[in-house]
């Protein structure tokens, strides 16, 4: 760490509690920037240290002389600020609610544009995307994302599988044009490109950070607390803590991260090293990079939850911050010593433990069975996974190939313990043998990298030698063969599609992909066809795969989400850019009907709803004057006109609860129903996945059930 301390470039004080994640700094004048956040449930804060804004919807506040109060009529979830009005080099002001996007000029006072969001708004971006030369908004809701130009036009939509957390426009693939990178709570980074998916980052937690790093670097966090930087789709480093982070930014030559108790680390960006830590007063609630002083360089901005502000300079690694050194020892210094410190005792307690192994090498001169050290020095330690079907788990086994024991092994991977990344696993003495079993269930069919670290020794060992090993279980590892013995059944799901390919390389790509206790091989050179069968250890499901002379690949499931997986696997591996299929999936086909009158039903429940509420609200328009003439000369008339009010904003406030009901409702029918969509879409690929996406997109706004159908069916309407 740096000797120095880091202090403030600036500081204020906005007077006014803010929403976490719920800010953004903006130049609405096109030349000053304003800091922008929410400030309660249904109310917005602009703070204008260069001047003020234009009178209007914004009124001065009365706490601080330098930041005014933008009041709405709903709920403010997400806020966000961007050049997408045409010829104009301001900043328009995006305010996402539970169901409708605003687009307001805060410099002119005047609406953009006022859009409906049915599957509700979480995160709003403004950035370049794709082909098109505009800046575009791009909608981030419970379970898809769309992207509008500035008059509110869509201009592209697409299903996900899961509720979106955060998005950056990033140039992945290096060809000129942004792509979309997004964070679900499904524990997957998706880049979007052309309206398709092209790359699936499985990670151990819902995604809610993103941030650029550099043309082929970008940071992520996780809600478990894991941070970490990505290189062209290869994660780098990731480091995790207690805390759960709020805010990744880039600046200057080092990674700044926000933690939610108010704790901001800046790491080094090869290894995540920290490099310098501060702690702010209060939790914080975000952190932006901004020239917000006007000086021409971007400063570190940091906002806590009680409205303190604070600014930090750029971090560079040969100057460090701009801060003056003192000749007191500072926290670093401490820091400093107190890790040689540590070091130094841990040397000594290895020097201790290798006089102790020469003690007992000299005392096994006594006993011929044994070595002169203390452990044999042809000692390895083997790894071994099976599945254990009538457990329905997978088994790892841990062993010697000598008299040693494992006294104790810890086993780490990514999202496979339910108690988290890390197994422990300590038999008692008497239980200790040359050989340890530890289940495993991975609960998703993804690639899992198992790091093992084993104590072994002997029994009576004082001190053991940890042996490393890595594991790698293949994708569809929870999927083991199916006996020969054991009846079909006959369900009629299935996945039907045509590649060019030889029986050989499906081979291989069987082996590299399911785990099996001996390698499937051809019989001969001249066999044209393969037919096997699998069990899922899960759920003890059935998984046929037939694959015909002609080029025809059937895959037989129940589970439309697996079909999915099986052809996207398959496409990669044989690099296939466009693959057509038809599929038949009863089961999800019930299912999406059901979605779709449910969403149906509760879109008129909705506007029944806004209808009485209406005329109820204009009910009591009309009765409050109406009391208050009575007022002056019946008491007794008066008294009946507000018990009449009184029972209109009762059945007001039923309304409202009714209304809130069928908003959660119809936000999981349409969750389930774009889930269904996606895992179609999953079933082609390439420009036929990219149909899938438009053709139901169409069909769900005609709401056309036998569209949908089909088009899960055959990839078009």
């Amino acid at each position: 760490m740096q000797v120095s301390t880091v202090q403030p470039v600036f500081k204020l004080e906005l007077n006014h509690k803010v929403t976490p994640n719920v800010v953004t700094i903006a130049k609405y004048d096109g030349t000053h920037p304003c800091l922008t956040a929410s400030a309660g449930y249904d109310k917005i804060i602009i703070h204008h240290p260069h001047g003020g804004i234009a009178s209007g919807r914004a009124q001065r506040s009365e706490a601080h002389g330098e930041v005014s109060e933008l009041n709405l009529s709903q709920a403010v979830i997400a806020v966000a600020a961007g050049p997408i009005k045409p010829d104009c080099g301001r900043d328009m002001l995006l305010i996402g609610s539970p169901t409708q996007i605003l687009a307001y000029d805060v410099n002119e006072n005047t609406d953009l544009f006022f859009k409906e969001a049915p599957d509700g708004v979480n995160v709003i971006i403004t950035g370049n995307f794709a082909k098109y030369n505009e800046t575009l908004v791009i909608v981030g809701g419970n379970s898809s994302v769309q992207g509008l130009d500035g008059q509110g036009n869509e201009l592209f939509w697409n299903v996900v599988g899961g509720k979106v957390y955060d998005m950056i426009a990033f140039d992945f693939d290096k060809d000129g044009e942004n792509e979309l990178i997004i964070g679900c709570d499904d524990s997957f980074i998706r880049v979007l490109k052309n309206n398709q998916f092209i790359v699936e980052l499985a990670e151990t937690g819902p995604v809610v950070c993103l941030s650029a790093v550099s043309d082929v670097r970008f940071a992520y966090a996780l809600a478990n607390g894991t941070i970490g930087i990505y290189e062209e789709g290869i994660r780098l480093w990731r480091v995790k803590s207690k805390q759960n982070a709020l805010s990744l930014r880039w600046s200057g030559d080092s990674l700044a991260c926000c933690w939610g108790n108010g704790r901001i680390d800046w790491r080094e960006g090869n290894t995540g090293k920290v490099l310098r830590r501060v702690q702010m007063r209060m939790n914080a609630a975000a952190m932006l990079l901004a020239d917000y002083r006007s000086v021409g360089a971007p400063d570190l901005v940091c906002i806590s939850d009680r409205g303190e502000v604070l600014g930090f300079s750029p971090y560079q690694e040969n100057a460090g911050f701009n801060a003056t050194s003192k000749k007191m020892p500072t926290e670093e210094d401490r820091m400093a010593i107190t890790e040689l410190f540590n070091k130094k005792q841990a040397l000594l307690v290895e020097l201790q433990h290798y006089e102790a192994n020469a003690a007992s090498s000299s005392l096994s001169l006594e006993s011929p069975d044994r070595p002169m050290s203390a452990m044999p020095t042809n000692t390895r330690l083997q790894v071994a996974v099976s599945a254990v079907p009538d457990e329905g788990n997978l088994n790892l086994a841990i062993s010697t190939n000598n008299e040693t024991i494992v006294r104790a092994a810890l086993i780490l991977a990514e999202g496979v313990f339910n108690t988290g990344e890390m197994l422990a696993r300590h038999p008692l003495p008497a239980h200790l043998r040359s050989i340890l079993h530890v289940p495993l269930k991975p609960p998703r069919d993804v690639p899992v990298d198992v790091h093992i670290k084993a104590l072994v020794g002997y029994g009576d060992s004082e001190q053991f030698h940890i042996f490393e090993l890595t594991k790698q279980l293949p994708r569809f590892s929870m999927y083991t063969l199916a006996p020969p013995s054991l009846a079909n059944t006959k369900h009629g799901s299935n996945v039907t599609f045509r590649i060019t390919e030889r029986v050989q390389r499906i081979c291989i790509w069987l082996n590299q992909n399911f785990l099996l206790e001996q390698e499937i091989e051809l019989e001969s050179e001249e066999t044209k066809e393969l037919h096997i069968s699998f069990i899922c250890l899960r759920d003890r499901t059935r998984l046929e795969m037939d694959f015909k002379a002609d080029g025809q690949v059937k895959f037989s499931t129940t589970d439309i989400r697996l079909a999915g997986d099986l052809v996207q696997s398959l496409a990669i591996y044989l690099n296939l850019s466009d693959l057509q299929s038809v599929a038949h999936f009863p089961e999800a086909e019930k299912k999406l009907r059901v979605e779709m009158e449910n969403v149906s039903e509760i879109g008129e429940m909705r506007s029944r709803l806004a209808a009485e509420t209406a005329e109820r609200a204009q009910l009591v328009t009309a009765l409050l004057p109406a009391a208050q003439d009575a007022a002056a000369y019946d008491l007794k008339e008066m008294l009946n006109r507000y018990k009449e009010v009184i029972m209109l904003n009762e059945e007001l406030l039923t309304g409202c609860h009714i209304r809130r009901a069928t908003q959660e409702q119809a936000v999981t029918s349409l969750k389930n129903l774009h889930t269904i969509l996606q895992q179609a879409t999953r079933l082609r690929v390439g420009k036929y996945s990219k149909a899938v996406v438009s053709a139901s997109r169409k069909a769900v706004k005609e709401n056309n059930i036998e569209a949908l159908i089909k088009i899960i069916q055959v990839g078009d309407s």
